[in-house]
C-alpha cells in the first residue's frame, strides 16, 4: 500500500514532464506516417496540445506546492483536476504509438492535481 501511495505521490511531479517530452518524441517519430484513421491523428494532436498546455500550470502548482502554499480550493487546482480528466480522456483515444506516452502524462497531472496536493510535509 506504501508502494502505491509513492508511485501516485512522486509520479505527480514526475509523469506530466516525463509524458510530454516522450509523447511530442513519439509524435515526431510518427507524424509522416500513414494515420489509421483522420480523427485518431486529430485526436492525438489535440492531446498532445492540450498537454502542453498543461504543463505551465502544472509547473506553477508545482512550485507553490513545493513551498506549502498550495491548496485543492484554489482556482488553478480545479482548472488543473478538470483538464487532466478531459485530457485522460482524449488520451485514449489517441494513436497507439502516442497513446501510452499521453495516457503517462495525463494520469501523471492526475495523480498531482487529485492526489499529491498537500502530502508532503
Amino acid at each position: 500500500m506504501v508502494i502505491l501511495l509513492a508511485v501516485i505521490v512522486f509520479g505527480g511531479y514526475l509523469f506530466p514532464l516525463i509524458g510530454a517530452v516522450l509523447s511530442w518524441r513519439e509524435w515526431l517519430v510518427t507524424k509522416n506516417d500513414r494515420p489509421p484513421a483522420v480523427w485518431r491523428r486529430t485526436m492525438t494532436l489535440t492531446a498532445l496540445l492540450f498537454l502542453t498546455a498543461d504543463i505551465p500550470l502544472w509547473a506553477y502548482a508545482v512550485v507553490r506546492e513545493l513551498r506549502n502554499d498550495y491548496s485543492y480550493i484554489f482556482t488553478s487546482a480545479v482548472i488543473g483536476r478538470w483538464s487532466s480528466l478531459f485530457l485522460l480522456a482524449l488520451a485514449t483515444v489517441a494513436e497507439n504509438k502516442t497513446r501510452k506516452y499521453l495516457l503517462l502524462g495525463a494520469l501523471g497531472l492526475l495523480f498531482f492535481y487529485g492526489a499529491t496536493i498537500g502530502e508532503l510535509p
